[in-house]
Order: structure tokens, then C-alpha cells, then sequence
């Protein structure tokens, strides 16, 4: 059971969120270019094989033409620190306002990234027509790298792991002018821009809920990959506030599990992380905002290998859903979790069960694990 950690608190927790400002930031990403509504794909088999009532897997695997859920958060992330910047951006302004007061401002983006955030600020970067400077840490799959450069931002890659990569992406934009870090997990004296990035994800969340509605259905599992936990954070928040209580299950690499070590140690610390096909999730530290809520919201959390992420990718391949590792490692946990616990452990999977598995990355190429 090292693999699975129950938090029977997390159930009648909850938390704060502000309708008004999703309505806003909803609104925001509608006015992107290409913007539409990631499809929410019944699952009836896995349903049945898992025994309960439904089974919805949110498809991320093309959001705004990117293979991930990240231009959520990053776009909105950027919006509202050039807002903080330009005295005369409400948050209902149009992209052409934004465009114009970053030229105005001489801005350009950065960022550290092992996956698709970086990919996400890079296109940001591109909608508004500014540069963007994007920092990977070593282990960072070429594939991932060209995929960044193809936005038109330039890739520079840092000794070490994720973590030397948001402090050097940090450093570098602190020594130009106009030199914007849009970073997706918070640190010291780093705050505002990470929590701006978590508003950014409340888009995935209503729209589940919304298209849910039309079924007559509501949520009663959410699972959730993790990496540094800002959509985590986001998740919990959402699942946990005004009057809903639906359970969060987290899945990490075995190899990068962060928050679960920070769960069964009760310390918020970071870990040594190795490799794994799980790219955008191989994170040593949770954002430090998030910890606080992950502690208190996440009712199970749960690591996998590569192996039982490999076989979860095909498993949605099979089914039609074109999920990458970090997409089908919601699936690979949901699995887990049926086998090894009841609902006496604190998590709803029984016949009256709705669960909602976040597909977070659409495919792309890994190394196959043996």
C-alpha cells in the first residue's frame, strides 16, 4: 500500500473559490484563436470493468491546437501579469488591448518547463507577438524541445533537473528590461504569477461540470495527474467548494512523487526525482502555494510506474482517446485505486459513482518502458 496514501480529513474539508472570477477568466480564453471546448468522452466499458455508474475521460489532447490542457493557465497566467503592469487592462479586455500594452511595456515571456507549460507561454508569446525564452532542464526529450521551438521561442537547456531550470529561467529574466517570468509553481518571492496560472485551469473544471449537467450527471470522483500541483490545486479547490464534495484522487510517477511524500511525511520538502515517460509530471518540489490545499483537499494519492502508465496509454488508445503518459496516468491510478480500496478507505468507486479521469496531454512519443 506505499503506492496509495488515504486522507479520510479531505472529505469534509472545504474551500473558497469565486464563481465571478471563473465566469471572467472563461470568458478570457473564449476570445483566444481557436479557442473550443475539449470534449468530455463517456467510457462505458471501463465503467462496467471498474463497476461503477459512468466513466468520463476529459480530453485535452487539443486544446487551442496544443496537445495539453497548459494554455489555460498559461495564457490567463500572462494576461494578468501584463494587467498588473499596464494600469489601463480591466480583465474584460480584448487580446488586441493586451497586444498592444505589451509592445507598449517592451515585454517578453519566460519560463522553465519539463513538458507542455513551456509550450504554452511560447504560444502566448506568439498570440501577442512578443519573445519568448523558454528553459529545460537536461533529461527534457528533444521531441519536447522542438515542439517549443516550433512556436518561435528559444529553447536553452540547463544542467540539472526542473527546479535548477524555474531558478534559471527566473535569474534570465531579471537581468532585461521588460523580462516577464510566467511560471506555473511558486517559490520565494513568487507568488502572484503561479496563482494567476491555477485561475487559468478553472475553464477545464466548469466546463466538466457543465457538460456533466447536460447528462444530468454530477462528478463524484475527479482524478488528477500531478506535477508541481497547479492543477492539483485547482482541481481540489474546485471539487471541495461551494457545496461540492466530490473526491480527488492525485497520480504521480513513483519516480517524482512530491506531493505523495510530502503527504506521508505530514513535511513539505522537496525529492530527488529520476527519469520517466511521464515528462510534464517528473516535478521535486510542489508549488508551495499549492501545498497547503493538496494537504487538506486530496482525499488518495497514488504513484505508478511507467509500466502501468504504458498500458493505460493503450488501453485509452483502444477505447479512441489519443492520450499521452501524463494524460493516461489518470486511468493507470483509477485502476489502482479500484483494487486496493473500498469505499470504508474514504474514496466513492460503487454503482452510484461518477469519475472524471483529467486526460491531461494528447499522444506523442515516448520511449516504450520494458
Amino acid at each position: 500500500m506505499d503506492s496509495i496514501y488515504v486522507n479520510p480529513a479531505a472529505k469534509t474539508w472545504e474551500a473558497r473559490a469565486s464563481t465571478d472570477l471563473n465566469l471572467l477568466v472563461q470568458s478570457f480564453h473564449e476570445k483566444l484563436p481557436g479557442f473550443g471546448v475539449s470534449p468530455l468522452v463517456p467510457m462505458a466499458e471501463l465503467a462496467r470493468d471498474l463497476g461503477v455508474k459512468a466513466v468520463f475521460v476529459k480530453d485535452e489532447s487539443s486544446r487551442l491546437g496544443l496537445p495539453a490542457f497548459k494554455i489555460l493557465g498559461a495564457s490567463w497566467g500572462a494576461f494578468r501579469a501584463i494587467a498588473d503592469l499596464a494600469d489601463n487592462l480591466s480583465l474584460d479586455s480584448s487580446l488586441e488591448e493586451v497586444s498592444r500594452a505589451v509592445r507598449r511595456l517592451g515585454l517578453s515571456l519566460y519560463a522553465a518547463t519539463d513538458g507542455n507549460h513551456g509550450r504554452a507561454v511560447a504560444r502566448m508569446a506568439r498570440i501577442l507577438g512578443v519573445a519568448a525564452s523558454i528553459y529545460v532542464p537536461a533529461f527534457t526529450d528533444v521531441h519536447v524541445q522542438r515542439n517549443i521551438e516550433a512556436e518561435g521561442a528559444k529553447v536553452t537547456v540547463v544542467p540539472g533537473n526542473y527546479d535548477d531550470a524555474v531558478a534559471v529561467a527566473n535569474a534570465e529574466s531579471r537581468k532585461v528590461s521588460g523580462g516577464l517570468h510566467v511560471q506555473d509553481n511558486a517559490f520565494d518571492d513568487y507568488e502572484k504569477v503561479p496563482g494567476y496560472i491555477i485561475e487559468g485551469y478553472s475553464t477545464l473544471l466548469r466546463e466538466v461540470e457543465q457538460q456533466l449537467e447536460q447528462q444530468g450527471l454530477k462528478a463524484t470522483a475527479m482524478v488528477t495527474p500531478i506535477g508541481v500541483g497547479s492543477l492539483g490545486h485547482a482541481v481540489t479547490a474546485y471539487c471541495k467548494s461551494s457545496g461540492r464534495q466530490i473526491d480527488v484522487v492525485a497520480v504521480e510517477p513513483e519516480t517524482a512523487a512530491c506531493l505523495h511524500d510530502n503527504l506521508r511525511s505530514g513535511e513539505f520538502r522537496s525529492i530527488e526525482t529520476s527519469k520517466t515517460i511521464m515528462d510534464g509530471m517528473n516535478c521535486g518540489t510542489v508549488s508551495h502555494i499549492s501545498w497547503p490545499i493538496l494537504r487538506q483537499g486530496v482525499d488518495v494519492s497514488v504513484t505508478i510506474c511507467d509500466r502501468e502508465c504504458h498500458e493505460a496509454v493503450e488501453q485509452l488508445q483502444k477505447l479512441g482517446v489519443h492520450a499521452g503518459p501524463c494524460g493516461a496516468a489518470s486511468l493507470a491510478a483509477t485502476k489502482k485505486v479500484a483494487v486496493e480500496l473500498k469505499d470504508e478507505h474514504g474514496i466513492r468507486l460503487n454503482g452510484d459513482s461518477v469519475v472524471v479521469l483529467l486526460s491531461t496531454e494528447g499522444s506523442r512519443f515516448y520511449v516504450v518502458p520494458e
